[in-house]
């Protein structure tokens, strides 16, 4: 297969034009049967960025504590009176005056006329606390001093509601012991611990949340497994005729784990990483509002670095799958065909062509490493960049005493976490579209026509009763430069054993594939007791035959299993029977757990003969009316050929027999021979009168071994 190809419906496709949000709602729909885990998995994670800011939050009463002399009990004075007077003061220090950093509008000193400055004081107290605490007792109007030191003047104030959530700062502070240097650091522990137990609450939240995700995901990915098996073994030959069996696997393999990547990443990151910062962002507006400014002049910089890069991932993570298809089907054949590969001391041709493939896998994998790479230093250099300006033009709040140290500080940590998430969300995209890449792949087979939907045929055929007839064929395989069969017309008696014969390439197995509508005629028809087979279903058709392939078939498990494969509910007996029959149970009750060994992947474990004759014992088992043997006893020993040949004649009597010929000895066997040569019919009749008037199979018995290759 080319590096360009992937199947031939690739072909047609328009050129990338970016993300695809078709294929992208198709993978996303492949969860909803999971919609429940899914739904609880992020509510999991919901409440775990929730959980997860309270605990960067918790930084806050920390600073406080450490850094400010006022300590919780003060700045939640401090703040309650400001809340109700219209005003930020400035922190509390010993033996300073009360002082307003910030006048709210239409607040209760703004009023009164107090000004950016003023000190404030209570008529008969100097002390800061003695104002707070009776402005946050007031139920009516209180009368305080404003003004400057020497300059103070008596002003009447009717301060205003508590804020929304001053209750809840008056009971949280409530639990904790007064503020003076032996109980401070006992808050510091209680803060602490309660910081430390939210935070494994939080983690609890995010495993379960990652849990139910993946198990969501995961089932999913099995269902779009069974959906594509079950999808490739219905598809029509000719689909496997434009593309490797290797590429196909390739896509069970590499581009499913590709869409299980993206959609972990989607339901993970994608709700996990946002809802951390929607709830830091959220945190860090109620400390300082103008932060959003900054915030949203690095977003659209940052999106478009993720679109054009997205686009680029996806381009090359497309020819990355088609680089592992390519080394599958590579490395399969070398290692299938190990011995001859040995014999002909290939292993350094062998290794320069793996080689070759290889680096054109590396090329694209380190292309796709690059724009990863690129992405979060990228990001840390935003961040960098973005977090020193909000660092210098917070200090300057900080050093005009209209920010505290806390409140700087906690911004700090609120803005350092706030970039993490965003971090962790520059390979959301480039997920995504590398999914998306690998469910093209897979909808390119999941949306191929299958054999039933190519077969509109709904005649049930039944045990042939008359002949089967090929009239006029003509054929031609995908991508085949010349047509396979040329006007081929042949007809087949009930009961009769017929051979077919001639040079490889002429069209003898195209014939049979016909037959068994592996592939459509491009014009002629056949037909079964005069139906059309086009007419036919098609599990009816195949019902009705046997097939023994040139190169014995043998799956991995035992031989009871392989004789009786495709049968649900497999009978011991006859299994038994079937081998007798094909001279197969000597050699099978000799194995080391005679029926139930293991024979290995491909029959690793037995001879050539004993292959074949484990795949005439297949189709004995099935009883078919119809066989269809292609003699392949080239490469067996004569026991096992007589063997062999005393099976076909037991099982082809009183059966409809084609057998494509490479040996004399079943060519005088059947009672009509019929001579191909470049997909024609050049001669039939029996041995002796071939012999004498078709030059072609006087040529070919020569020989006394036919071709033995695939026509």
């Amino acid at each position: 297969m080319e590096a360009a190809i992937i199947s031939a419906d690739d072909r047609q496709r328009a050129p990338d034009a970016g993300f695809r949000l078709f294929e992208f709602r198709r993978i996303v729909r492949l969860t909803w049967p999971y919609r429940r885990s899914l739904i609880l998995g992020l509510v999991a994670t919901v409440l775990f960025a929730g959980l997860h800011t309270a605990g960067i939050s918790g930084a806050f009463p920390v600073f406080q504590i450490l850094l400010e002399e006022e300590g919780l009990h003060g700045w939640s004075d401090r703040v309650l009176a400001g809340h109700r007077l219209g005003v930020d003061f400035a922190p509390l220090v010993d033996g300073a005056p009360l002082r307003v950093v910030r006048v709210h509008k239409d607040g209760a000193l703004q009023e009164a006329g107090v000004q950016v400055g003023d000190e404030i004081t209570h008529l008969e107290s100097t002390a800061p606390l003695d104002v707070f605490q009776k402005t946050i007792e007031a139920t009516g109007s209180i009368t305080l001093r404003a003004g400057l030191r020497g300059a103070y003047r008596e002003i009447e104030v009717i301060p205003g509601a508590p804020g929304r959530w001053d209750p809840l700062l008056t009971w949280g502070i409530g639990f904790l012991p007064p503020d003076d240097a032996k109980t401070k650091l006992r808050s510091l522990t209680v803060i602490l611990l309660v910081l430390a137990s939210t935070t494994v609450i939080a983690n609890v939240f995010r495993f379960v949340g990652e849990s139910l995700v993946a198990g969501a995901v995961l089932r999913a990915m099995m269902d779009l497994r069974d959906q594509l098996y079950e999808r490739a073994l219905q598809l029509p030959m000719s689909f496997f005729a434009g593309t490797q069996t290797a590429d196909v696997v390739t896509r069970f393999v590499q581009d499913i784990q590709e869409i299980q990547r993206g959609l972990l990443t989607l339901f993970g990151k994608f709700i996990r990483e946002p809802m951390r910062a929607l709830f830091l962002l959220a945190f860090a507006l109620t400390l300082d509002w103008r932060i959003t400014l900054a915030l949203s002049i690095i977003v659209p910089f940052v999106m478009a670095v993720f679109w054009a890069v997205g686009r680029s991932v996806k381009k090359a993570n497309r020819k990355l799958l088609q680089a592992y298809g390519l080394m599958i089907a590579a490395l399969t054949a070398s290692l299938q065909n190990l011995r001859t590969v040995k014999a002909y001391t290939a292993e350094n041709q062998e290794q320069d062509r793996l080689d070759v493939v290889d680096r054109k896998m590396f090329q694209q994998q380190l292309r796709l490493a690059k724009l990863d790479a690129f992405l979060s230093p990228m990001m840390e250099s935003v961040a960098v960049i973005s977090g020193s300006i909000l660092t210098v033009w917070l200090a300057a709040r900080v050093l005009d005493a209209r920010l505290d140290i806390p409140t700087f500080g906690t911004l700090g940590v609120a803005l350092g976490m706030l970039f993490d998430p965003l971090r962790k969300m520059t390979d959301v995209y480039v997920r995504i579209q590398r999914s998306t890449a690998g469910a093209e792949r897979i909808f390119q087979v999941i949306d191929h026509p299958v054999e039933s939907d190519l077969s509109q045929g709904d005649v049930e055929l039944t045990m042939l009763s008359d002949r089967i007839e090929f009239d006029g064929v003509t054929f031609t395989y995908p991508r085949g430069a010349a047509p396979a069969l040329r006007d081929v017309s042949l007809s087949i008696s009930r009961g009769e054993t017929i051979a077919l014969v001639g040079p490889n390439g002429s069209g003898k197995t195209t014939l049979t594939s016909l037959l068994l509508r592996l592939y459509e005629p491009d014009s002629g028809c056949i037909r079964y007791d005069g139906v059309d087979l086009r007419r036919a279903k098609l599990a009816s058709l195949r019902k009705q035959i046997s097939v023994v392939s040139q190169e014995a078939v043998v799956f991995a498990g035992d031989p009871a299993g392989n004789i009786a494969y495709g049968d649900g509910k497999p009978d011991r007996k006859r299994i038994e029977h079937a081998a007798a029959q094909a001279f197969a149970d000597d050699f099978i009750r000799e194995l080391e757990g005679g029926f139930d060994a293991a024979v290995g992947e491909h029959g690793s474990t037995l001879s050539g003969g004993q292959r074949q004759r484990l795949a005439i014992a297949r189709a004995v088992y099935r009883n078919a009316p119809i066989l269809i043997f292609d003699e392949a006893t080239s490469q067996v020993d004569s026991e096992s050929e007589r063997k062999i040949q005393s099976a076909l004649r037991e099982f082809a009597r009183d059966r409809t027999t084609i057998i494509i010929a490479h040996r004399l000895s079943t060519i005088q066997f059947a009672r009509r021979i019929v001579v191909f040569d470049a997909g024609r019919i050049v001669d039939s009749g029996a041995h002796d009168e071939l012999l004498k008037r078709c030059e072609l199979y006087r040529r070919l018995c020569s020989t006394q071994l036919l071709s033995d290759g695939v026509g």
